[in-house]
């Protein structure tokens, strides 16, 4: 836990399995690694859904040459709706969901493209930035 002495009740702090998991990590590998998908989003809220005619997810903005995203066919414009069956909402988000998996691990993608519900799956790799 961290906390800003000139914070206004700011504070910060990470779960004790992600530590583990990232120590343990560090131990066999000699680094910290974080699955990385590739897309920047914004989410569309529930709201913004009804206001859209569109379902509620995460609004692809870009995606990423050479990454996961790109070689499983996500393009601009898709919504992600379901990591692994889990909905996509402002209470979780793409990058909450995506920071619980570990490098390597391949998840199912549900996405909205052009008034139709697809499915794809996608590996994740490991984030170079």
């Amino acid at each position: 836990t961290a906390i800003a002495q000139s914070g206004e009740n700011i504070g910060f702090a990470l779960p004790i399995n992600v530590v583990k998991d990232a120590l343990k990590n560090f131990n066999e590998t000699g680094q910290f690694s974080r699955p990385f998908l590739g897309i920047r989003y914004k989410t569309i809220t529930r709201d913004l859904a009804l206001m859209n005619d569109v379902p509620e997810g995460a609004y692809v903005v870009e995606v990423v040459d050479n990454t996961p995203a790109k070689e499983a066919g996500l393009a601009e414009g898709d919504i992600i709706t379901k990591i692994d069956g889990q909905k996509i909402s402002a209470d979780s988000e793409v990058a909450q969901i995506i920071g619980k998996k570990k490098v390597g691990d391949t998840i199912n993608l549900d996405f909205w493209r052009d008034g139709q519900e697809k499915t794809v799956s996608v590996k994740l790799a490991e984030y170079q930035g």
